[in-house]
């Protein structure tokens, strides 16, 4: 049984948010940024890090990696030379009422992993979770977030050409992965 809370899952991930809080804010000449008007900026909305260029080229990439195309947000933080990120994808298909079983949960969080660590060696250390969207009335009352794994890079890199590890073993060499009872099985 894969179970662990997702607080111990991402934990690097949020201890790395929390310090960037106080980070600089981004310039709006910043490429990610969209024009709003005099004055006025956004960031594309799959952007929240404090790294723009290099989510917006993870965002490609994930983006592309996933055969339902369901990267919600990237997140980078740059530590001086230790980048983290973390991807959250959608559990659920969208625009469809299908949820991913946990083995298509397991398929696009290895496919996520994989293309970070292969085309990003600048990042360190990955937290993947999908989420099920609700309605925001339901927010307080539902857990959306249904699946969670870090990865980091030392490894990935000790088991990314161990052609025996199936999905699920893949991502348990990481350690914890926390699947929500809900998960189709």
């Amino acid at each position: 049984m894969r179970s662990v809370t997702v607080a111990a899952c991402t934990a690097a991930f949020f201890l790395t948010v929390a310090a960037s809080a106080s980070a600089a804010p981004r310039a709006a000449s910043d490429a990610s940024f969209h024009r709003l008007g005099p004055g006025h900026a956004m960031a594309d909305p799959w952007v929240e890090g404090v790294t723009p260029p290099l989510e917006n080229r993870l965002f490609e990439a994930t983006y592309k990696a996933l055969p339902r195309h369901n990267v919600l947000k990237v997140y980078v933080f740059d530590a001086s030379g230790y980048e983290s990120a973390g991807i959250r994808f959608s559990a659920r298909v969208p625009h469809e009422p299908e949820d991913l079983s946990e083995a298509e949960l397991d398929r696009e969080a290895a496919a996520l992993i994989r293309t970070t660590f292969d085309g990003f060696p600048e990042v360190q250390m990955l937290d993947v979770w999908a989420t099920i969207p609700v309605a925001t009335s339901q927010a307080t009352e539902v857990e959306s977030t249904v699946f969670s794994v870090s990865a980091d890079r030392e490894t990935y890199d000790r088991v990314r050409t161990d052609a025996s590890l199936g999905d699920d073993a893949f991502l348990q060499s990481f350690g914890p992965v926390w699947v929500a009872p809900q998960v189709p099985r």
